[in-house]
């Protein structure tokens, strides 16, 4: 063994060796900074186009930036969060004392009694004889319901200052990958032993897939919950907001997402005896909230990204499972580096045998 071929190891040895130290280290920072990375991304091009208004000062764009990114996120959390919770609270007391008192037998009767009541017996017949009793089950399903936001509601007080300390981490770093993103990017991108075009192609398809996602996720997810939160209000459905924010964070998930709520929703006026009104928001949330949900999301991330929908789907659902709440968004990344890299194996590589 050569001289020159001892040195290249010990070098990459030590350097894989303090990888992973520095790894241990920032281990507690991950998930902010990369939420500080994917911001740093969908508000990149708003960061340039200040940068050119503030003729190339960089530290006051970068701040400019920062305070509006703390007025969008900071302030329905503030506003939202003290009806939120008491909603929450309210309704989780509501449900269990309604279910231990008895009072969903008084609805079941007020269901069978209204013109509806014919269908709800016959669905009550055919599940009957597979051996699903569809009344049990919803009222396991809403006690357990009631115990979650209850169990949420104190995790989330008790884990508040937590809370605070990575929001904070991630509005640091996102002003510094605002501020030094190119630069940061440049310096990476030269050690990775690739030519310069199929690095530009691994980046363009990272930096779309991002600003794809998070902008179809929160827009689907905004819309949803404010069609939502009107219809249950007008219809006289009582903890609207809570109700509305419930059916935006649903939106992040790949399956079910708000029809988890509009159709208990509807199942509580019929039982409730407003047949009526069960029928309109049923049909509402079938024509309406969830029918954008199957346009916004594919207009905005499907037609973007080039990612079949079938992959995007399962990206999304592993990636929420293995990463967490943030895996919405590494998900789908994850599955873009793959197949960028793919791409460049049959161009590079393929193509010369």
């Amino acid at each position: 063994m050569t001289p020159q071929r001892i040195t290249s190891i010990v070098f990459f040895t030590l350097l894989i060796l303090i990888g992973l130290q520095l790894l241990h280290i920032f281990h507690l920072f991950l998930i902010p900074i990369l939420w500080a990375m994917i911001l740093a991304i969908v508000f990149f091009p708003l960061y340039r186009w200040f940068l050119a208004l503030f003729r190339g000062r960089r530290n006051l764009t970068a701040c400019w930036v920062l305070l509006l990114v703390i007025l969008i996120t900071v302030g329905p959390m503030v506003f939202f969060s003290g009806t939120l919770a008491g909603e929450a609270l309210d309704f989780s007391g509501k449900v269990a004392g309604w279910i231990h008192s008895g009072g969903y037998q008084a609805a079941l009767e007020r269901g069978l009694n209204s013109p509806l009541g014919g269908v709800w017996s016959q669905i009550r017949e055919k599940t009957g004889e597979l051996n699903i009793e569809i009344v049990p089950l919803t009222v396991k399903f809403l006690e357990r319901l009631t115990q979650s936001i209850a169990g949420q509601l104190q995790t989330g007080a008790k884990n508040f200052l937590v809370f605070v300390f990575n929001y904070l981490v991630t509005i640091v770093a996102f002003f510094f990958f605002l501020r030094d993103g190119e630069a940061l990017v440049r310096g990476f991108t030269e050690v990775v032993p690739m030519s310069p075009e199929n690095k530009g192609h691994i980046l363009g398809r990272l930096e779309e897939t991002v600003t794809a996602v998070v902008r179809g996720v929160g827009l689907t997810g905004v819309t949803q919950g404010a069609l939502a939160g009107l219809a249950f209000w007008a219809l006289g459905i009582p903890y609207p907001v809570f109700l509305a924010l419930l059916i935006a964070f649903l939106a992040f998930l790949p399956i079910g997402g708000a029809a988890m709520v509009w159709i208990p929703a509807s199942v509580y006026l019929f039982f409730g005896g407003h047949p009526v009104k069960a029928l309109v928001l049923f049909i509402y949330g079938t024509l309406v909230i969830s029918m954008v949900d199957n346009f916004l999301k594919p207009l905005l991330i499907g037609g973007k990204i080039r990612i079949p929908t079938l992959f995007l789907f399962f990206s999304i659902l592993g990636g929420l499972s293995y990463y967490g709440f943030i895996g919405v968004f590494l998900g789908p990344v994850v599955l873009t580096l793959f197949l960028a890299l793919i791409q460049i194996y049959r161009k590079e590589y393929l193509a010369r045998t």
